[in-house]
């Protein structure tokens, strides 16, 4: 990445924060929809729902889902994202508990709600693609270079398609194993000067456009296989197929070679990079996989080398997070409260 006009090998990590920062907010027929973080899905679920009416199938998804936790699952307020979902997925397995009202109990393995909760964060986040061209995201494409490698924890496709924008190919820039024929996106055209196509792109919890063979009462299958289709930005769901996202639970099991080869390789570009970028990634406690990985990370380059600068873009209190897990991996740090400042004091874009 250029910063100053200086070309340094960099290695980004980002999280929901960044989308935040990078899009802030669109207009869904006359809401304001912002990218949802873990702890406000349910508030932005409620905006996204009150734009197409209380009596649309949005609003029916979002009444189901707070009946389940006002009844079967019950809590105190909304639930957080991880939350949420974390309980979903274990009441599933077991309906002649978490199962109450009238009607028939459904088979172990299978709840509604479960569909309910993702196809409302589906169609939000599409919402944010297709409604952002001109982010933060654009403006930090401008500073990339070819040998630069993106890992993120988000699920939605507004940095890729910026990325696309600027030449970056998704046949290869995603890094997934297999032929490229199953990847159906291809780059925009653009000057040779300014292609990002070796620009690499590390979904580590997956994307809503790639797409696996199966149904939500199959959802296992998102650890255990690898992407059978990968789309553009796309709003509709295919059939016989579920998107490949890891959901927001507190266990994660990578149990397909996939999944290994993504965090190997995230792994291999933060040994190698000069520079570390964390923008709007909160660290939570619950993510064990990457909370590891970076203490792995932290202890080999103290012992064969620093970064020569780590960047991190957040709140105080996370930036803290950051730089006590990392501590002794960097030559030099320095700390952004938001995405903006970052571009304008670092990029100056």
């Amino acid at each position: 990445m250029l910063v100053k006009g200086k070309s340094l090998k960099t290695v980004f990590i980002m999280g929901a924060g960044a989308t935040r920062g990078a899009v802030g907010h669109v207009r869904v027929k006359g809401k304001l929809i912002r990218p949802p973080l873990n702890g406000d899905y349910f508030k932005i679920a409620d905006a996204f729902a009150a734009a197409y009416g209380k009596h649309s199938a949005h609003a029916k998804r979002l009444k189901r889902l707070r009946s389940a936790f006002k009844h079967d699952l019950p809590m105190k307020g909304d639930p957080r994202m991880e939350e949420a979902f974390s309980l979903l997925y274990m009441a599933k397995d077991f309906p002649e508990i978490y199962k109450s009202g009238p009607g028939r109990k459904p088979h172990p393995g299978i709840r509604g709600e479960i569909d309910d909760f993702l196809r409302l964060l589906f169609l939000i986040l599409g919402e944010l693609d297709s409604g952002s061209t001109d982010t933060g995201y654009d403006r930090l494409a401008k500073r990339l270079e070819d040998k630069d490698t993106v890992i993120t924890l988000n699920y939605d496709t507004v940095l890729d398609s910026a990325l696309a924008r600027r030449g970056w190919n998704p046949q290869d820039g995603y890094c997934l194993v297999g032929g490229n024929r199953k990847v159906e996106w291809k780059p925009e055209s653009v000057n040779p000067k300014q292609t990002l196509s070796g620009v690499h792109l590390l979904k580590l919890h997956g994307s809503i456009n790639w797409w696996i063979k199966g149904s939500v009462g199959t959802i296992s299958r998102i650890f255990d296989n690898k992407p059978v289709r990968v789309t553009g930005v796309r709003k509709n769901e295919i059939k016989g197929h579920i998107r490949q996202i890891v959901p927001p639970i507190y266990g994660k099991v990578f149990g397909h070679s996939h999944w290994r080869g993504l965090w190997a390789k995230a792994f291999n570009a933060l040994l190698e990079a000069d520079l570390l970028v964390v923008i709007g990634c909160s660290l939570v406690d619950t993510d064990f996989h990457l909370s590891a990985l970076l203490r792995r990370i932290a202890a080999a380059r103290k012992n064969d080398g620093k970064f020569k600068r780590g960047i991190f873009v957040d709140v105080v209190r996370v930036r803290r997070r950051w730089s006590k897990v990392m501590k002794g991996a960097f030559v030099k740090t320095t700390g952004h409260k938001t995405f903006e400042q970052f571009l304008v004091k670092e990029l100056s874009v």
